[in-house]
């Protein structure tokens, strides 16, 4: 048995550095060619501009270079599968076949027409991660293939030697899973598709056009599957679908850093990444003021008062409050004049006359055009107002659009208060809420100011996109998720948690009402893979977060350290607990605190403060729970966890938040009396 499946992985390797041999003549050769047609192009330039056949010449060097991009595209792949061709076999029996061998990996090798593994995209796959031993089916140009599941075998294939192979009837063998989720953290998210789970597939396979809300606790793998959704969408949809139509909404650019590997470890192009703030930002032409910079006012001067603010701020009431005060009394003020041009005068003084009384205006502005925001309703009637003039042929149809420019201009005119900063103050104080012009805009308020800019002229700037991945959705307000469906009428998937919030507390109930606003189904996953189950089981404690299942994969558990020299004390931790691993993170509340604590670790520990997203790939790290959200680290430090410095709830959900960021240890320093949140454990005096 052992000899076959060598055998077979040794006729693989042959078939895939053929199929490299092959893909690199190809390249070299379209490079060739395209080099040839580019120098004949310019020693003939003035020959094809005679003929027809200029465009022809750029449309063939075109395609050259695109057959380059798509060659090189696939090269990557394969020498990303020559390490480890697969990962999986399943032996499947038909009622109409022998049984097939399937070998599962990365992409599908296909040579000679004979199918040596298949994409885990596939179809046939997807049986790998939905079904156990047994009947099985999967569906195949819209026919369901059943039959019986009759062999499910896990390979540990590295540097092209088979390690070893397990047969169950799981979809990954447990110890397999326990094995690779100890390994240390690296620098970037590595792809899953090794260890996907039953849940997890489910919804990496839905329907393009559903719209998918996912609400996973932390550890839950909820970036990783909106990713791997990405890349089984462009391999289902590869005829019409890119990855430049699909948007990633990310929380910072160290994480959009974190997770580029992903999709090129899957043989796939990286997405179009952006942050909303930077949306914001682009639209209004000021600076927004970035969410770590928020919380660090909150974590060191916060006041109930701010909160409070923060928490009406994150409603649905606020929203609403929003809509109904710029559809109702800001769009009331609309106050249209008689509009009369004379476009015609006899030498007897006689006028033709076009006349847009006000009342006609004011019919169309509330009438007839009730429902559409306050920019469409302008356009219409500066549109329906400029066809009166080319129906009469006093313009032509080229001069439409200026005609219709200067119409809105009027209307605009009509209207006493119109500027964007204007509306918002005028709001913030029907509102009761603090406020005063700044130049950068505070972060809370990014989503209002977009709307108010939205509603009253429209957006400057096309977002668009085919499909959209919205990360850390607690994290936004639903003014800004408004703002998600006036920017984007395609299919998506939102990925979050309701207990990673810091500035706020979320309910199920916010969960829902969300997923009812943005018309999505919700996905629960309640299985925690990141942490060992004592971190996890401490961290979910924390929070009274019930019904998490774990990995039983062990580890010790967090501990308290009382000490008269923090400094000294991570340094020792470093160098006897930790050294062996590749990232240690020090989470601090905030940046005043880190600064705080880089005084202390002088002298005691080379480390670097993570700013940038190249900071990362270093051992030891300085950063703040804002900054190191959505990544993860072998070993966390937190320090100055005393009583007073972790009080409230907020500094309750930054204990939460570090802590489930450790893959394997977890400690806490202190130089005074532990936390309340650290209670539950071991206080050990040095």
């Amino acid at each position: 048995m052992e000899e076959l499946e060598k055998n077979y992985l040794q006729n693989t390797l042959k078939v895939i550095n053929k199929k490299i041999d092959k893909i690199q003549i190809h390249i070299s050769d379209l490079k060739k060619l395209f080099e040839e047609k580019r120098l004949e192009l310019g020693s003939n330039f003035y020959e094809y501009k005679q003929g027809q056949d200029l465009a022809n010449t750029f449309t063939n060097l075109s395609q050259i270079e695109e057959q380059q991009i798509n060659s090189e595209k696939e090269l990557r792949k394969l020498r990303f599968q020559n390490n480890s061709p697969y990962f999986a076999r399943i032996d499947f029996q038909t009622n109409k076949s022998n049984s097939q061998k399937v070998y599962i990996g990365l992409g599908s090798i296909i040579y000679n027409n004979k199918v040596f593994v298949v994409d885990w995209r596939t179809p046939i796959a997807s049986m790998y991660y939905e079904y156990e031993l047994g009947k099985a089916s999967y569906q195949a140009n819209e026919k369901s293939v059943e039959g019986e599941i009759t062999l499910k075998r896990q390979y540990k294939i590295e540097n092209q030697q088979l390690l070893s192979y397990f047969d169950t009837n799981l979809t990954i063998n447990d110890e397999i899973l326990k094995e690779i989720l100890s390994k240390h953290a690296s620098d970037k998210m590595r792809q899953i598709v090794s260890t996907i789970q039953k849940e997890q597939n489910a919804i990496i396979r839905t329907e393009k056009n559903d719209n998918i809300l996912v609400q996973g606790v932390a550890g839950s793998g909820k970036t990783s599957i909106a990713l791997h959704k990405a890349a089984y969408l462009l391999y289902k949809h590869r005829k019409s679908l890119k990855s430049s139509d699909i948007l990633v909404l990310s929380p910072n650019n160290i994480f959009s850093s974190y997770i580029s590997e992903v999709l090129p470890q899957l043989g796939e192009d990286n997405l179009v990444e952006t942050t909303f703030a930077q949306i914001v930002k682009t639209e209004l032409k000021r600076p927004i003021q970035a969410r770590e910079d928020m919380l660090d006012e909150l974590a060191t001067k916060a006041n109930q008062e701010q909160l409070n603010e923060i928490s009406y701020k994150s409603s649905y009431e606020f929203l609403d409050s929003l809509l109904r005060f710029l559809k109702g009394p800001l769009t009331d003020i609309f106050t249209p004049k008689t509009l009369k041009y004379v476009i015609k005068e006899t030498n007897d003084g006689e006028k033709e006359e076009i006349i847009f009384t006000e009342e006609e205006t004011r019919n169309l502005f509330f009438k007839t055009f009730k429902g559409y925001d306050f920019y469409e309703r302008i356009n219409k009637i500066a549109w329906q107002y400029a066809m009166v003039f080319t129906e009469k042929r006093h313009y032509n149809k080229s001069q439409h659009r200026g005609l219709k420019d200067r119409f809105k201009r009027i209307l605009y005119s009509f209207m006493p208060i119109k500027d964007v900063e204007q509306v918002f103050q005028i709001f913030m104080a029907r509102e009761k809420l603090n406020s005063k012009k700044t130049a950068t805009i505070n972060y809370m308020d990014k989503g209002t100011y977009l709307t108010i800019k939205h509603y009253l002229y429209g957006l400057d700037h096309d977002f668009s996109a085919k499909y959209l991945i919205i990360d850390e959705m607690q994290d936004f307000t639903p003014v800004d998720i408004y703002m998600f469906k006036k920017l984007w009428s395609c299919p998506y998937i939102i990925v979050g948690d309701v207990n990673q919030c810091i500035e706020k507390t979320l309910s199920d109930e916010y969960l829902q009402l969300t997923a009812d606003f943005l018309g999505c189904k919700i996905y629960n996953l309640n299985k925690t893979y990141r942490s060992t189950q004592a971190i996890a089981t401490f961290a979910n404690k924390l929070m009274n977060i019930k019904n998490v299942e774990y990995v039983n994969r062990k580890g010790p558990d967090p501990i308290v350290y009382k000490t008269e020299n923090q400094g000294q004390m991570i340094a020792k931790l470093i160098k006897e607990e930790c050294n062996d691993y590749d990232h240690i993170a020090i989470i601090c509340k905030c940046n005043k605190e880190a600064k705080e604590l880089c005084k202390l670790l002088n002298g005691y520990v080379d480390y670097v403060f993570m700013k940038e997203p190249e900071d990362y790939k270093n051992k030891v790290l300085v950063t703040t729970c804002a900054t190191a959200k959505g990544i993860e680290f072998d070993a966390v430090i937190i320090p100055f966890a005393d009583e007073e410095n972790y009080k409230n709830n907020l500094e309750k959900n930054i204990i939460y938040i570090s802590s489930t960021r450790a893959l394997h240890k977890l400690f806490f320093i202190t130089d005074k009396t532990p936390s309340k949140f650290l209670n539950s454990l071991t206080v050990q005096k040095v």
